[in-house]
């Protein structure tokens, strides 16, 4: 069946049940995700179709689709057990992606105090000549 493998290549959304996750230990192919759909159709007519209703919806994401799916086979445990296998990665966030600010309200001013004893008597006559200045005028 190469011209079906091609058909699902191109078509993205159909890969969140025909496409194989490089996550997954093992590689799943094309036969895997047709004898899950056959498994479906054979259940029940209706749950096939609605299985392809979801995945021909455009404006959902992988994992949106994934979800709804669940849903769709909730009451059929041995399927969802099956969806599994087919469940797309979750974008992973880095809690370092949010650091800088809190580096630049945190640690600066942190730095710049601990700079004043280190600079001594230079800051204490910056502020004197500032001060007097200001002062005397």
């Amino acid at each position: 069946m190469p011209g079906a493998n091609e058909m699902f290549r191109a078509d993205s959304r159909m890969m969140v049940v025909f496409g194989a996750l490089t996550s997954k230990p093992r590689q799943l192919t094309f036969e895997d995700s047709l004898r899950f759909v056959k498994k479906v159709k054979a259940r029940d007519y209706l749950l096939y179709l609605s299985l392809f209703d979801i995945l021909g919806r455009m404006e959902l994401s992988q994992l949106d689709a994934y979800r709804q799916l669940q849903l769709l086979f909730r009451n059929h445990p041995d399927l969802c057990e099956e969806l599994e296998k087919f469940r797309p990665p979750v974008p992973i966030k880095h809690a370092t992606n949010n650091i800088w600010p809190w580096v630049i309200v945190c640690a600066v001013p942190l730095v710049a105090v601990s700079l004043i004893p280190s600079l001594g008597n230079p800051v204490l006559w910056f502020v004197q000549q500032t001060i007097g200045e200001k002062l005397a005028a």
